[in-house]
């Protein structure tokens, strides 16, 4: 192992993107994902065989409360740094990262560059809490440059396989910003999405 190699757990019981995380993770220089977990008993035996730098670890996985478990690991092993992620983008889900003392927060939709430098900054110290729709809590939700893209790529026929080829994402994050357009402008399928589109700004 090189001096400053800096080990890292992914908590993920989706393994598309678990291992999308993995690639990103790792084109950071002297940065390894030593293990992929589905549950917590695979994170303890994990942590039980090697103690990584950082564990990034799902809010929302079956049977699993992300937040109870990194108050748990904040007591037992507080020198681990612990990145929260979740595929919903809220000031209310970062707040709740803050108050069980996680050291940052990313969404499933956060570019490549900013999960990297967010890794890299709550390695060095820095804590950070990533959310790439900011916004006032009394505020109404909008949908971000990339969701418009997406809506505007629906709008014209594409399918989720293809949005990702052309935005050089993975089909999941479109799937991801699928589920968040149709949650933040109260719709139900992507022919209301089309129709919305057609009748707005789109």
């Amino acid at each position: 192992m090189q001096k400053n190699e800096k080990n890292i757990i992914i908590v993920d019981d989706h393994q598309l993107f678990a291992e999308g995380l993995k690639r990103i993770i790792e084109d950071i220089p002297n940065f390894t994902v030593i293990d992929t977990c589905n549950n917590l008993e695979e994170l303890k035996l994990s942590i039980n065989k090697k103690i990584p730098h950082l564990i990034m670890l799902d809010i929302q996985m079956k049977g699993f409360n992300g937040f109870e478990i990194c108050e748990l690991l904040q007591k037992k092993h507080p020198f681990i740094k612990i990145i929260m992620i979740s595929m919903f983008d809220s000031n209310d889900i970062i707040e709740k990262c803050k108050k069980v003392n996680a050291n940052g927060y990313i969404a499933k939709t956060t570019e490549s560059c900013i999960v990297k430098d967010t890794i890299i900054n709550v390695l060095n110290g820095v804590n950070s809490f990533v959310n790439p729709n900011p916004r006032n809590k009394n505020e109404p939700l909008v949908v971000t440059n990339r969701e418009k893209e997406i809506i505007e790529l629906i709008k014209k026929g594409f399918n989720s396989n293809e949005i990702a080829k052309k935005l050089a994402i993975s089909k999941f994050t479109v799937d991801t910003h699928r589920k968040n357009i149709l949650k933040k402008l109260n719709l139900s399928s992507t022919a209301e999405l089309i129709g919305y589109a057609f009748k707005n700004f789109y």
